[in-house]
């Protein structure tokens, strides 16, 4: 027969699958404490242990249960309801329900799954507000920061607008300034034509000077220019004799200005007839006036370069109509 292990020698060793390690650091302590000590000690505990929790306490670790029940998931293996489902045919990370029959768009069938894969998680509210505020308070905000971003991009293209119209209006005025300068160019060119044209050494009397050529004879390029200096002379003399009147008296009697003097000189004569001139209805020069600004100064240039060979942007008079030297028609030409 075999010896057989002594009973009392295997249960003296030690089982070093069950070791335990002792704090050796709180068993020196409470070896090396005096009496004293350890009464104080133990009073302090049972103080701690019998001392009811605040409500802060209390929270804290209900907040910590909570949070560590809600972050165990609920597909365990030892859950009853998992049992249960599993019993019907559940298998771990596939949806419930049947799947999708939707068709992809190349007809294989294989639509997309939005079936969960979990069970809806829960959460948990913390304001007192009811079902359906957050929601509200969602919309309004959103609301809110569209109704923002849209005054923001208003006032942006309104800013871009007020620029481009400000830039508008500055070109406008640039342009109308090239109007008037334009048309001093013709009239001066069309005097000095005046000048040169003569009849056997003396000026031709079917082109007579400026001031006594009827408003409409004149060009309606530059008439407007013509027009607007008679006006202002109009005026100027209509001031002139109103001051005159004003300061001599109504009783005082010229004895060297007869009523025969001022008919032969023609002067109230003079000033009816430049009146009427002005006051006349003109529809080629009203016409003209409602051309924008850019096609009047397109129209001066190019009446400049065809009639008189003169470039408005060189501010030169060629000698020929091939104008060579002039690099366009256009003030960007020039730049």
């Amino acid at each position: 027969m075999g010896s057989q292990p002594d009973a009392g020698t295997s249960a003296d060793e030690d089982d070093y699958m069950n070791m335990t390690f002792e704090d050796t650091a709180s068993s020196a302590t409470t070896k090396n404490e005096t009496l004293t000590q350890r009464k104080k000690r133990l009073a302090r505990e049972a103080e701690i242990k019998g001392r009811p929790k605040s409500k802060a306490e209390l929270a804290q670790e209900e907040r910590k249960k909570r949070e560590e029940a809600l972050n165990t998931t609920t597909l365990d293996t030892s859950n009853r309801g998992f049992k249960m489902m599993a019993a019907l045919g559940y298998k771990p990370g596939t949806a419930l329900g049947a799947a999708p029959r939707t068709t992809t768009a190349d007809g294989s069938g294989g639509g997309k799954d939005d079936r969960l894969l979990e069970p809806i998680g829960l959460e948990m509210r913390e304001s007192r507000s009811g079902i359906g505020a957050d929601a509200e308070k969602k919309r309004k905000f959103r609301e809110e920061v569209e109704a923002r971003q849209e005054a923001d991009k208003k006032r942006k293209v309104e800013a871009g607008e007020f620029r481009e119209r400000q830039q508008k209006e500055r070109e406008e005025k640039k342009m109308e300034g090239q109007v008037w300068a334009a048309m001093k160019v013709c009239e001066r060119l069309d005097e000095e034509d005046d000048l040169e044209q003569s009849v056997d050494g003396k000026p031709d009397p079917a082109r007579r000077p400026r001031r006594s050529k009827p408003l409409k004879a004149v060009n309606v390029l530059w008439r407007g220019l013509v027009k607007q200096r008679a006006i202002n002379e109009r005026d100027r003399r209509m001031r002139y004799d109103l001051h005159q009147s004003l300061s001599r008296r109504p009783d005082y009697i010229d004895p060297d200005e007869e009523k025969e003097d001022q008919m032969a000189m023609g002067k109230k004569t003079e000033l009816e007839e430049v009146d009427v001139d002005l006051d006349e209805e003109d529809e080629e020069l009203n016409e003209f006036e409602t051309l924008e600004v850019s096609e009047k100064v397109s129209k001066l240039v190019e009446y400049l370069r065809e009639r008189w060979h003169y470039c408005f942007w060189c501010k030169y008079r060629y000698p020929d109509e091939k104008m060579e030297g002039c690099p366009g028609t256009t003030e960007e030409d020039h730049d």
